[in-house]
């Protein structure tokens, strides 16, 4: 509908014209083959165009909605002045020409009136006269003719000219230029179809930009299952994401293998019992059962008293206590090696208070943890602010690149290689409502990470919010790129999912810091767009940044919003090969 005038009227007039108007609130793909030719036919004329090309229209259709159909064309040519060019295998077909070229092997045999073609073979139907051509070029090959590409011609002119006359095939366009190459067969060459004072297409159209834009905008709404994705996977994803990625180590299933059942043997077992990170089970009663469930992995911490233990500690011995450790996770494992030092250096500072009246010293300084920004050590707090990052380059890349494939794959795509939209115009039209949905997806994220998880937003939402604007036109850039090199929305999805995760998780600082690594890793990570939006979300959610502090990573952003559009733009080709 770009374009068009009182589009309401002029649907309801082709849908009256031809006979469509029972049809209007059913689905293309639901009418029969001879409804949706007619369709078609409205379609291409919406514009009110001053030709049209028709390849084979009534093909598959049954006699009753061809001669429908034809009916159509011959109002078209006669009342709207509507130059036709049209192919057809069906001479009854070519009879309704004004003027036809007869084809075989892609040369012209002859091209004049049917009468005339008639008349020149001395035969009664233009059947035999064409079978006549046939035989005489297979016989002489070098007569044929390659000049036209047409099979039939519609003509404009109710009027009949002479075939000798060279304005016959002026009828082409009143603002065709015709001359004449060869004064013997009338053969003639349209130069141009395009009228002086038309204005050229050339130049780019904010307004074709914007037609991409609405139309795909409607392709999407119409698809539930691309919404929900956009929209709904998102919030599941950073649902998942936000609760189960966590390096935080508590609840550790323990139980204690006590051999010794004195009162400092319990005395030493509370100590892990009072504590949050553990979580104490049935007691172990034998060795056996020991590696057994820690084999079965129904605890992952036994700690052995051995016998005698309440009796050694009285008489100033220096009992042993054995703390065996599931290891197959060894992040895990050490974590509860920490966890079970430091329970018993607490045990110990209490028994050298009950017994002696003060605190040992284990050291020669006392050292006191404060970490800044983060004091609780909650690793949410670090999570959730780098999952935004995470899911606004995979989603968004992702719809943006099946959007490109889509076309591909349907076809669909011809309508800009057919039309005069600029490669800018096409990409950036369908890109415009990604953004737009990546945005909302932003919204819920920051939403979530809110008031789901309740990490505070320290920082300056304004900065972080357009700090994402700039990311998410540079994600969904990553998927026109992608698209560029795939055909299928099943090859776009995997290849967009693998561009878009592996610099995102390996080299943005989700697993360490930029800085830290070397080499090319450095440079991979300082060359995606992942890296400074991440440490934008964190600063802003964890340690209160604003403006100032933010503004290299934001000008770094703005500078990659339109790296991958041009990439793509030159990617793109106006003509699929």
């Amino acid at each position: 509908m770009f374009a068009v005038p009182n589009q309401s009227q002029r649907v309801a007039e082709l849908a009256q014209r031809f006979g469509l108007r029972e049809e209007l609130d059913q689905s293309a793909s639901s009418l029969p083959l001879g409804v949706r030719q007619r369709l078609s036919l409205a379609v291409a004329i919406l514009h009110n165009p001053e030709m049209l090309i028709l390849d084979e229209p009534t093909s598959g259709v049954d006699p009753v909605a061809r001669d429908g159909f034809w009916r159509l064309l011959v109002e078209l040519s006669r009342r709207d002045k509507v130059t036709i060019f049209i192919s057809t295998h069906f001479m009854n077909e070519a009879m309704r020409c004004d003027r036809i070229s007869l084809m075989h092997a892609g040369k012209v045999l002859a091209c004049d009136t049917p009468a005339a073609l008639i008349a020149a073979r001395g035969e009664k139907t233009l059947d035999r006269a064409f079978v006549g051509f046939i035989q005489d070029a297979n016989a002489n090959p070098e007569h044929a003719k390659p000049e036209a590409d047409s099979a039939a011609i519609y003509s404009r002119r109710e009027d009949s000219l002479s075939v000798d006359s060279p304005e016959r095939d002026a009828v082409l366009s009143p603002s065709a230029t015709v001359q004449p190459t060869s004064s013997k067969t009338n053969r003639y060459r349209v130069d141009s179809l395009v009228s002086p004072s038309e204005p050229s297409p050339r130049g780019y159209s904010i307004n074709r930009l914007l037609a991409y834009t609405y139309r795909e905008s409607l392709e999407v709404m119409r698809d539930p299952i691309r919404l929900g994705f956009a929209l709904i996977g998102s919030v599941l994803l950073m649902l998942v994401l936000g609760f189960g990625m966590t390096t935080d180590v508590e609840n550790v299933r323990f139980a204690i293998y006590d051999q010794d059942q004195s009162p400092e043997s319990r005395a030493y077992a509370y100590g892990f019992s009072g504590s949050r990170y553990f979580d104490e089970q049935d007691p172990v009663r034998s060795e056996e059962e020991m590696h057994r469930r820690l084999v079965s992995g129904d605890v992952s911490l036994v700690v052995e008293i051995p016998p005698d233990y309440g009796r050694e500690l009285k008489r100033g011995d220096n009992p042993e206590v054995s703390a065996w450790i599931d290891g197959a996770m060894p992040f895990r494992a050490e974590t509860i090696s920490g966890y079970v030092e430091g329970v018993h250096i607490a045990y110990l500072s209490d028994l050298s208070r009950q017994l002696y009246g003060e605190t040992p010293t284990f050291s020669y300084a006392d050292i006191e943890s404060r970490y800044q920004y983060n004091p609780g050590f909650e690793s949410i707090n670090a999570m959730v602010p780098s999952v935004p990052s995470m899911l606004l380059i995979l989603i968004p890349a992702i719809l943006m690149a099946v959007s490109v494939a889509k076309e591909k794959e349907l076809g669909s795509i011809t309508n800009f290689y057919v039309t005069p939209t600029r490669r800018l115009e096409f990409l950036l039209g369908k890109q415009l409502p990604y953004i737009c949905i990546a945005m909302v997806n932003y919204a819920l994220l920051v939403w979530m990470g809110v008031y789901v998880f309740g990490v505070p937003m320290k920082g300056s939402l304004a900065v972080l919010t357009l700090g994402a604007m700039f990311y998410v036109t540079a994600t969904t850039g990553i998927g026109l790129v992608t698209s560029c090199f795939t055909r299928s929305q099943v090859a776009a999805v995997f290849a967009t999912a693998i561009v878009a995760m592996m610099p995102t998780v390996q080299f943005s600082g989700m697993l360490q810091p930029v800085s830290t690594l070397s080499g090319s890793a450095q440079l991979i990570g300082s060359l995606w767009p992942t890296t400074y939006f991440m440490r934008m979300s964190v600063g802003a959610f964890t340690k209160g940044l604003g403006l100032h502090d933010l503004s290299h990573d934001l000008w770094a952003l703005a500078a990659f919003t339109p790296v991958f559009v041009l990439i793509s733009a030159g990617l793109l080709r106006k003509q699929d090969r």
